[in-house]
């Protein structure tokens, strides 16, 4: 499965993937480390997660382990 993970930076819109939750987090917040804006992630069911709500989608994926995504669930 894949989760999106999509921001803006001075060279334009960023759209990467990842196969985890904790994965699509980390790059999330690396991102925003880097100077990225309007970082969200799209889950593979269409959710979409902003900064402020990454907390929610770290509580649903649950407390698994680093490599678990939501398709396993």
């Amino acid at each position: 499965m894949k989760f999106l993970i999509t921001a803006q930076d001075t060279a334009g819109n960023v759209t990467l993937n990842r196969a985890s939750v904790p994965a699509a987090l980390k790059k999330a917040g690396e991102l925003i480390s880097d100077g990225c804006w309007n970082v969200e992630i799209v889950t593979p069911d269409g959710a979409t997660y902003n900064p402020g709500e990454f907390d929610q989608l770290r509580e649903r994926a649950g407390p698994a382990g680093p490599d678990i995504s939501l398709a396993t669930q």
